[in-house]
């Protein structure tokens, strides 16, 4: 275990700064800038890659926080404005339909009711940082209440995600990222069995 831990580390150690920049700052703002990539990227997983790539690498954490928060709030700008335009399109777009009704009104509920909690709380939950954008454009909420809010939600969550991934690849090394691969391919081909098994139950 200790080899390949050694070896991922040197893996690690190669892969050039503007790389791990470039991905975890494409999932950051592609996460909530669109609907179907919302459905699928692991954002928290690429965070936490990329602060163990900084500690054990040649990534600068600092460039790395700021490069991401900028990201993600731009994404979460992008999606807004997709709402506040075209909201209801896509909501009943093929990707929106995959969200299920229940969680738009889910989204809608909590915007109206908690406004700008419910972006800065959202940024913080799975489906929902990537529909709160749409919505909060789909029920009109002001702009510039919506960049606040967003820029607290988006910057503490990405903030802290990386300083985790940072601080424990810092005391653990590339082990940690080990663990996590093997725990995150063990969760994918569990989850793609339950899938599978479901459906057979259900034809």
């Amino acid at each position: 275990m200790h080899v390949i831990a050694d070896w991922l580390v040197e893996v690690v150690k190669s892969v050039p700064s503007w790389a791990v920049y470039l991905v975890a700052c494409a999932v950051g703002y592609a996460e909530t800038s669109t609907l179907i990539l919302g459905l699928i990227l692991p954002s928290e997983a690429v965070l936490l890659a990329a602060g163990v790539a900084a500690a054990v690498g040649p990534t600068s954490i600092g460039v790395l926080v700021v490069a991401v928060c900028l990201s993600a709030t731009a994404g979460d700008v992008t999606g807004y404005w997709i709402g506040r335009r075209s909201g209801h399109r896509v909501k009943a777009s093929r990707a929106g339909r995959r969200f299920g009704d229940e969680r738009w009104r889910h989204a809608e509920e909590r915007i109206d009711h908690d406004g700008m909690v419910a972006v800065v709380t959202g940024r913080w939950i799975g489906y929902v940082r990537t529909l709160v954008p749409p919505v909060a454009g789909m029920v009109q909420m002001q702009t510039l209440t919506f960049v606040i809010a967003d820029l607290i939600g988006a910057t503490t969550w990405a903030t802290t995600v990386l300083l985790v991934g940072y601080f424990a690849g810092a005391a653990l090394g590339a082990t940690l990222l080990l663990y996590a691969g093997v725990a995150i391919v063990l969760v994918a081909g569990g989850w793609y069995l339950f899938r599978r098994w479901q459906e057979r139950r259900t034809t």
